[in-house]
């Protein structure tokens, strides 16, 4: 498969202009480096960031004028550039730090903006920037100053293809051992311990180890998890643990602990995710259910643990091949890295980026299911969840050939279905679309997401009273998905499209107090507002979604009508009533 060419607008490598260059391999200082102190260092490191989009100030920037980093033969502006965009994403890639990240991507990843309007842009007084702005980069240079120095690994190109790289399709795959080149501990590799049955009866017994081996069938599901066997797995029950020697006797990098405790009218469940490397604590959660029908409960506990045990082990496994192997990512890497970052709350930018790290798996192996999945993804993020795309058509061919293609690798997988329906909805073929998404819940009944996209689907073509069934049944498969704050707004539409107005407010404030990066939320709930009649806060809330999304009319979201019925058509119309009260301009030019 090849990567569709760039985009109109977007620079050379695919992304746009106002994000953040592609992902590169950081470089590491050369041995035979000439003596710089710190001061030195960081000073070139604060220059390289304020020339990044100059290639002739670059060239002469101490970093490689005097040979400071070791990029091998081809070392230049552009090798820099990656370089230094790499570790602002690595460094500053969690949730905490945020805003250190965008308060440096604004300030130097749009050359146009000034510092003041950077700090007006993020509602910082300017003197709090400025101090954010200088902890962050002495933070990002000493950090390459301490990685460099002590973790001397070979440079690589952001796209060159490595031998190494071909075939690893799927996101679990191996890595190679770090000196004998034999395949290592499978990267999203977990073993379920048999549950603790806490206080109850030996009556207890099948009901708590039927949870263990349910939830090990549903991780073997997740794209990528290698799950023992529940046979092996249980030859630990009643065992003491030791989650390390588990690790090293079966090969995987996380265990999976937790108990059962069944107090009569309710059950309540622990479960802990371990590292197996280091012993330490992932992730914990405490819930319980009322005593129903067993395996109803037994279904539903298994699948929200299954998806949450999944993403939290993208996120770790994205973290540790940022720490472990910054200038060494292969296409599992890049591939993991992007769903870490579909994961967070999801904006124009943040899919952009996830964008670059799956265009560059697929540049290192065409094949990779999970990248094909989610390049496609982020580009339907871009055309259907911001109308933001200045080049609607060009995107959704892109993300038409990505998706077929995933579909051609993995006809049996549930999520590659859901993609493609997202890509017929831009399409307007709604019907097709629901029979993509029907056919993904047949594969896959507890894939959260297909429900919740037929939610979607019913009110796109004219049943909105349909919705709220289809979203509840997501949230309630996936209660605390990263996607939660988009099925509140699929409730919400699906109820102003109704005339519910009050009803559609209440579910997209959720959705905006959950995920106020995204913009689409921001514009239909300030149409939902004044078509209630609150103008004032309409026109504060649709301020605040055109710095979001600032090229967003009702033109753009009149183009993204997703089918032809007239119900539909009809009730969209009173919607851009809304938009038109609140502010928001029908064209470039209004």
């Amino acid at each position: 498969m090849m990567i569709p060419a760039p985009l109109p607008g977007t620079n050379p490598n695919g992304t746009a202009p106002q994000s953040a260059p592609p992902t590169a391999a950081p470089a590491t200082l050369s041995a035979a480096a000439p003596a710089i102190t710190y001061g030195e260092f960081a000073a070139a490191v604060k220059d390289a960031l304020r020339d990044v989009h100059s290639p002739d100030l670059l060239a002469r920037n101490r970093l490689l004028r005097d040979g400071l980093w070791n990029f091998g033969g081809s070392a230049g502006p552009q090798e820099l550039k990656t370089l230094l965009c790499e570790t602002v994403h690595t460094l500053f890639g969690n949730a905490r730090d945020e805003k250190l990240r965008r308060i440096l991507e604004l300030t130097y990843s749009e050359p146009f903006l000034k510092q003041e309007a950077v700090a007006d842009r993020l509602a910082l007084s300017f003197g709090t920037y400025r101090r954010h702005l200088s902890n962050a980069r002495d933070r990002m240079a000493r950090w390459l100053w301490e990685t460099s120095r002590l973790v001397p690994i070979q440079s690589q190109l952001p796209l060159a293809v490595s031998p190494t790289a071909k075939g690893a399709s799927a996101v679990g795959d191996t890595e190679a051992g770090p000196a004998t080149g034999e395949p290592a501990t499978p990267r999203l590799s977990i073993v379920v311990l048999p549950l603790l049955n806490i206080g109850g009866s030996a009556e207890d017994d099948p009901f708590v180890d039927g949870i263990t081996e349910t939830l090990t069938t549903d991780l073997s599901r997740c794209s990528g998890v290698f799950a023992i066997s529940r046979n092996t797995a249980f030859a630990y029950k009643g065992k003491p643990i030791d989650t390390r020697q588990i690790g090293r006797e079966l090969g995987v990098r996380y265990v999976l602990e937790g108990s059962v405790q069944n107090t009569g009218e309710r059950i309540r469940f622990n479960a802990q995710l371990v590292d197996a490397e280091s012993g330490g604590h992932l992730w914990a959660e405490r819930f319980d259910k009322q005593r129903g029908d067993l395996l109803d409960v037994q279904d539903e506990v298994t699948t929200r643990l299954a998806r949450t045990i999944h993403i939290e082990m993208v996120a770790a496994e994205s973290r540790r091949a940022a720490r472990e192997r910054p200038g060494r990512f292969d296409a599992v890497d890049h591939t993991l890295l992007g769903w870490a970052a579909w994961n967070q709350n999801l904006s124009l930018d943040s899919a952009r980026q996830a964008r670059r790290f799956f265009e560059t798996a697929l540049r290192l192996d065409e094949h990779n299911v999970g990248a094909l999945i989610g390049f496609a993804n982020a580009h339907m993020w871009e055309v259907n969840m911001s109308y933001a795309s200045d080049d609607r058509a060009a995107q959704i061919r892109a993300a038409e050939t990505v998706a077929k293609q995933a579909l051609a690798l993995a006809s049996d997988r549930a999520e590659a279905h859901v993609t493609y329906g997202t890509v017929l909805y831009a399409m307007r073929a709604a019907e097709r679309a629901l029979r993509e998404f029907e056919f993904a819940v047949g594969l896959d009944g507890n894939l959260a997401a297909a429900h919740a996209y037929l939610g979607l689907m019913k009110f796109s073509l004219g049943r909105a009273r349909e919705t709220r069934a289809h979203v509840a049944e997501a949230m309630r498969l996936s209660p605390r998905d990263p996607l939660l704050f988009q099925w509140h707004f699929f409730i919400g539409v699906g109820e102003l499209y109704l005339g519910r107005v009050v009803h559609g407010i209440e579910s997209l404030r959720k959705s905006v107090e959950i995920n106020p990066n995204w913009g689409l939320a921001q514009f239909i709930l300030a149409a939902a507002l004044a078509l209630a009649g609150l103008l004032a806060e309409a026109a504060e809330v649709r301020a605040v979604a055109q710095r979001l999304v600032p090229n967003f009319t009702i033109a753009r979201f009149r183009a993204g009508a997703a089918s032809d019925n007239p119900a539909y058509l009809a009730q969209r119309e009173h919607l851009y009533n809304g938009l038109r009260l609140a502010g928001v301009p029908e064209d470039r030019d209004g």
